[in-house]
């Protein structure tokens, strides 16, 4: 069952508050010394853009150069608010963080819509031009309200340093308890692999288009908390540098650590504080700290580690874990009954429509026709074969069918409803589930995430609900965590839950692989060569695997396979592909004695098969 963690939450939060008053009582021991406040409300609005830039950089996988132009967006709404709207109001400070924020998530999302659909570098690109364009307006097009390259002055000192720590603490605490939710689990598989995430149910560009502007978000309230601590804009302090500084942070903490992004915010913030009479030189130790953290640890502190005051308390007293078990039993809530994901029910006339139907199915690429008039029925509950020599269009057709690829030619129908044109993740919702030729696992992830990955599109509690760890919340976790525990039983790996995905053995990958495109819940299964890099004794446990999935959960199963052994003594009925067109389709004893497949593909391998089968 999922871990309570309302004890845990509790003292962690017992643990920020004594953090808090000592922090006090050392700024009462100074004096309340102006200077050191100020460095110390500083610290906090740096962690909440370093924590936001790692959400998107650390957490998503995606690189971006412009983060402050966000801080930017922020800043100078809030202070236009607290100027112009309500002028002279400190109640007014609230709503203009939260203006700050909204707009600057309004231009993430402006930003992101057309960038996070690309592929490489050019969110990077994008952002970095967004942060100089930013300037630019703020310099011409909304100079009257920002007072333009001279500045805007007279912004009210509203930021303290006690509503700067909440702000930051709250941004923290929403961001792990976003991380522990289907959404995170979701955001984490898109960083490990898109496309794996796309074809376990994952809406890959709509998880990176929220991640992007929840990042823009707490951006935008750390540009409302720099402007009314400094009382003063200046466009110049928004600049690529200062982009640069921020994910020079991230890279230090370690790019998916919170912990690591407060610890380096923290650290650099007061070596710039402390070297800010030598400006000249700040730059260069900058430089040679990080080149010495990519030699010496490239992960950066904390990797993707963060800090446990669990385990922590378990080393320094040794009573703690049976403790706080029993405090965690003491605050559980009232049993009640969990919500597993759904299992869809596919209905259609079998006795009219095969489960999946290509019609003169056809792709183009520039002058080089991959597929060409391919025509392929599956029918209910089949086992069948796609086999071919390398380079013969067989992933290609796999990609036709899970819409990685767009057909230029032809259909292809699924229980008798065309899903041509349809992202990969709604025909993975509609019943086609797959695996890759090579293995594609959520590495970093657990055994058991890399399954509730694939109940994305089967659960349906919502962000508020996973930030407030309601009672929503709570049932469909645990029907989660169930699901997934039952289906790793049946693949004989339920005490493997809690193993790393990359600590597996080989087979056992493959085999999780096969159990992840299961927790979809298809109705066709792909298999793209599951037998590769197999023994023997893998394969011969491969193919009671494959008969087992057929007679359990009643799928049809398509496989490509280059093992004749298998691909003969499993499948029903079998497609030869060559040159992107099916040259041949029928029983095992049909494909063996067809001379064009011989001369095409099979050749001595279907007469070794023949006299070992003798």
């Amino acid at each position: 069952m999922k871990k309570n963690r309302r004890f845990t939450t509790l003292l962690n939060f017992a643990i920020t508050v004594v953090v808090f008053v000592l922090i006090k009582a050392v700024l009462a021991a100074t004096g309340d010394n102006r200077a050191v406040t100020n460095l110390l409300t500083q610290v906090c609005y740096n962690i909440i853009m370093v924590a936001s830039l790692n959400l998107v950089a650390g957490v998503l996988g995606e690189l971006t150069l412009g983060h402050a132009g966000f801080m930017a967006v922020g800043a100078y709404s809030s202070a236009i608010f607290t100027s112009l709207v309500l002028p002279n109001q400190p109640w007014a400070f609230a709503i203009a963080l939260i203006v700050g924020g909204v707009m600057a998530a309004f231009f993430s999302y402006l930003v992101g819509v057309p960038a996070l659909r690309l592929q490489g570098d050019y969110l990077a690109i994008i952002t970095l031009g967004f942060g100089e364009i930013i300037r630019v307006l703020i310099n011409t097009v909304f100079a009257p309200w920002t007072g333009g390259g001279k500045k805007m002055f007279n912004i009210g000192l509203y930021t303290t340093f006690d509503n700067a720590f909440w702000i930051m603490v709250a941004t923290i605490a929403v961001l792990y308890m976003l991380a522990w939710s289907r959404h995170g689990r979701a955001i984490l598989a898109i960083r490990e692999n898109a496309v794996a995430a796309d074809t376990a149910g994952v809406p890959v560009t709509r998880y990176k288009t929220i991640t992007f502007v929840i990042a823009g978000f707490f951006a935008g309230i750390a540009g409302g908390l720099y402007a009314h601590s400094v009382g003063v804009l200046d466009p110049a302090k928004f600049d690529y540098n200062t982009s640069i500084d921020f994910l020079v942070m991230a890279v230090f903490g370690g790019l998916g650590s919170y912990t690591g992004s407060v610890a380096a915010a923290a650290g650099l913030t007061v070596v710039q504080y402390l070297m800010a009479s030598l400006v000249e030189y700040r730059q260069l130790a900058y430089a040679l700290l990080l080149i010495a953290m990519m030699i010496f640890k490239p992960s950066g502190l904390l990797g993707v580690k963060e800090f446990s005051s669990e385990r922590l308390l378990e080393k320094m007293i040794p009573a703690w874990k049976g403790f706080a078990a029993k405090m965690e039993k003491k605050l559980q809530r009232r049993r009640t009954n969990s919500i597993p994901p759904d299992i869809p029910s596919y209905e259609y006339d079998t006795g009219k429509y095969p489960v999946l139907e290509m019609k003169k199915l056809g792709i183009r690429f520039g002058g080089l026709h991959a597929a060409e008039d391919v025509n392929i029925s599956i029918y209910e509950h089949e086992i069948v074969g796609l086999i071919g020599p390398n380079g013969a269009g067989k992933t290609t057709i796999f990609n036709l069918m899970t819409g990685v690829y767009m057909p230029t030619e032809g259909d292809i129908e699924l229980m008798g409803k065309s899903i041509k044109g349809m992202p990969t993740y709604k025909i993975t919702y509609e019943g086609i589930s797959r695996t890759f030729q090579n293995i594609r696992l959520f590495k970093s992830m657990t055994v058991l995430e890399n399954i509730k990955v694939a109940f994305q599109s089967r659960m349906y509690y919502t962000m508020l609900d996973g930030l407030l760890r309601d009672t929503y919340y709570d049932r469909e976790e645990n029907g989660c965590d169930e699901r997934a525990r039952e289906l790793l039983r049946v693949f004989d790996m339920e005490d493997m839950a809690e193993w790393n995905a990359n600590s597996l053995p080989y087979g056992l990958q493959r085999k999780l692989e096969i159990c992840r495109a299961m927790a979809t819940n298809p109705k066709l299964l792909l298999l793209d060569e599951p037998a590769a890099g197999m023994n023997p004794i893998e394969t011969q446990e491969l193919m009671e695997t494959i008969r087992q999935i057929r007679e359990k959960f009643g799928v049809t199963v398509l496989l490509i396979e280059h093992d004749m052994k298998l691909v003969m003594g499993i499948c029903e009925r079998i497609y030869v592909l060559n040159y992107g067109r099916i040259i041949a389709e029928g029983s095992p004893e049909e494909i063996r004695n067809n001379r064009e497949v011989v001369a095409a593909y099979l050749g001595h391998a279907v007469e070794e098969t023949q006299k070992e089968g003798a």
